[in-house]
């Protein structure tokens, strides 16, 4: 019988097996190479930012209340403790989320690994060791700084520092890992049971279920945190909050940073169950069931889309809307290209799981503020003076804009760049591209608008709202759409991705006040004018915003005709220069040059005899 004690070499195999796949995590297939440094930088920006600026904009807090209001300073550090805990596990939920397709063994680990001369056990081991790494990895990037920084400006005791230290560290990792694991687990489980292709299908239920999830908490973290503090102050053992996790690793954190309070001893007993029951299922997983986890990878056929409905859609749609070759070739490889990468899926997935969490939002928040008077038909005047409801007119135009934003991603983000040969060598016009373009759009975003614009209208105010309102909001869809697509240019999924176009960091605002334009000063538009005009003041301003849609679809006929062949290379930013922290400049340049110029380059070095570099 083999001894499960590794030798050397083995111990090598299953570092460089765990070194490979920790790398795997952080590669990108969306860009070219080069620019996955700028993306990690970013990231690591995005997500260690707020627990550095928090700890240091509450210095003054704490000395404050110690000074004038000691009795407080209870409260406030209950409340910030759980806004860490809140912030740490929400994003390593996002995390897990993002990366749901590589956390076990995909189709190509079985054909790479499995003929090498490496042991089962190793291999097991190897993948384990990357999937512990990345999350260690993260761990200690969103927590230890927070952990240092937050009890040295809360604490009116040095001697106090340490144990408040230990306890942020330990219970915002315990948090973590039971977020995190718990994905694992429940994937692995699915996999263990259904195979691969019923888990790759709930992976964006999953991914939006997370981004939902994550959002409402924090855009609700004030209420989560004054229910979870009156329980836990309470003691009251039959509570609710009792039952929620965040009250578990609270306790935790209580219990190691000092209290005088009993109940915290049995939340930290729930805690740290909640966070090694998902660690050891997974690590069982993985112990027990590699082997079946390969061959579950290797017999999961590739995601289809033909079914009966799609093929009834797609005879329809060649009938009446796509009716030349060129563009049913180009929106049937998008659609299918879309609907069957784990990559497309799980963005479009982030996208909808935003929409639904502004959705969730607006809607609680009339409801509480409103009552049933939330759901008032805007055929009624409404006579309160804190203003009407808005929800139910906002919900479709946060669906379009969500559905057009993500769909404009997608476009730019290429599916399998070895094969977009097939488009390189067909004769195609830049003008048959871009109709493909434009029906690929309307297609995936207007049709699911309508419908819950109708369908919302039907079932809460009747059928005098259905048209007009789906009306509105179909018009605003298509301004909106052909907005996004005015300076896009090329074949879908087929040019690489290079960040920056957007320029989101510079231009957030504008972004951020268009989007509460299109959907809250609208929403407020349509309700005035159903208040004041009837349906028909309604059908009116439908017009006028087609109007601005038609107008926008010829500005963009007009530019193509200066347009010259269709592009398959990087789109450049229009400041062809990386504006994060100025460390990947070189990097930038080199995956925005085009072939044209890194020939140039090549025939420099010739020509002065330079060695390659």
């Amino acid at each position: 019988m083999r001894s499960w004690q590794l030798s050397r070499a083995e111990f090598e195999q299953a570092r460089t097996i765990a070194r490979a796949t920790f790398d795997g995590f952080l590669q990108s297939d969306l860009m070219p190479a080069g620019m996955q440094a700028t993306a990690i930088i970013w990231a690591a920006a995005f997500l260690v930012g707020p627990s550095v600026l928090l700890p240091v904009n509450q210095m003054a807090k704490y000395a404050f209340l110690y000074r004038h209001f000691p009795h407080r300073v209870e409260a406030a550090l209950w409340d910030d403790r759980m806004m860490f805990l809140l912030l740490s596990a929400g994003a390593m939920g996002l995390i897990a989320a993002v990366l749901w397709d590589t956390l076990f063994p995909a189709r190509r680990d079985a054909f790479v690994l499995t003929p090498l001369p490496v042991p089962m056990p190793v291999q097991m081991l190897g993948r384990l060791g990357g999937i512990l790494t990345l999350y260690v990895v993260f761990a200690i990037g969103l927590n230890v700084m927070p952990a240092i920084l937050f009890p040295f400006v809360s604490m009116n005791a040095v001697a106090r520092i340490p144990r408040a230290a230990a306890g942020h560290l330990i219970a915002t990792a315990s948090a973590n890992a039971f977020v995190f694991f718990s994905v694992t687990a429940i994937q692995g489980a699915v996999i263990l049971a259904f195979g691969r292709r019923v888990a790759m299908r709930l992976a964006a239920i999953v991914q939006a279920g997370a981004v939902l999830l994550v959002l409402l908490t924090l855009m609700f973290m004030t209420p989560i945190r004054m229910f979870v503090a009156a329980a836990v102050g309470g003691a009251d053992p039959d509570s609710r909050a009792l039952l929620f996790p965040v009250t578990w690793f609270f306790g935790l954190y209580e219990s190691i940073a000092g209290t005088s309070r009993p109940i915290m001893s049995s939340l930290a007993a729930y805690g740290l169950l909640a966070a090694a029951v998902p660690v050891v299922f997974t690590i069982a997983v993985y112990a027990l069931g590699y082997r079946r986890l390969l061959v579950r990878a290797v017999e999961t056929p590739m995601r289809s889309t033909r079914s009966w409905l799609s093929r009834a859609s797609a005879r329809v749609l060649r009938a009446t809307v796509v009716r030349r070759p060129e563009e049913q070739a180009i929106v049937s490889f998008t659609l299918r290209a879309i609907s069957r990468s784990g990559r497309h899926t799980m963005l479009m997935a982030i996208y909808i799981g935003v929409a639904l969490a502004l959705v969730s939002t607006v809607l609680i928040t009339d409801f509480a503020r409103f009552g049933q008077d939330a759901l008032i038909s805007p055929l009624i005047e409404f006579r309160r003076r804190s203003g009407p409801p808005y929800a139910v007119l906002m919900a479709p135009l946060m669906l379009s804009a969500a559905l057009a934003a993500g769909v404009r991603v997608l476009l730019t983000i290429p599916a399998e760049m070895n094969a977009r040969w097939i488009y390189q060598t067909t004769a195609l016009g830049v003008r048959r591209v871009d109709a493909a373009v434009h029906k690929t759009m309307l297609l995936i975003v207007v049709p699911p608008v309508l419908a819950a614009a109708a369908a919302s209208a039907l079932f809460l105010w009747g059928r005098a709202v259905v048209a007009p309102h789906a009306a509105f909001c179909g018009s605003l869809t298509l301004a909106l759409a052909e907005l996004l697509l005015l300076r896009f240019r090329g074949v879908p999924l087929t040019r690489p991705y290079v960040p920056g176009r957007s320029r989101i960091f510079v231009l957030w605002a504008l972004y951020l006040s268009g989007f509460f334009t299109y959907t809250y000063s609208m929403a407020a538009l349509e309700r005035d004018l159903f208040v004041f005009g009837g349906p028909a003041s309604v059908f009116r301003a439908s017009e006028v915003f087609a109007g601005i849609a038609l107008a926008l679809w010829i500005w963009r006929k007009i530019d193509l005709r200066s347009a010259g062949d269709v592009p398959y290379e990087p789109a450049e930013p229009d400041d062809q220069m990386f504006q994060g922290f100025n460390l990947s400049e070189i990097h930038a340049a080199q995956s925005v040059a085009t072939q044209k110029d890194q020939e140039a380059f090549s025939e420099l070095r010739r020509a002065a005899r330079l060695p390659p570099g």
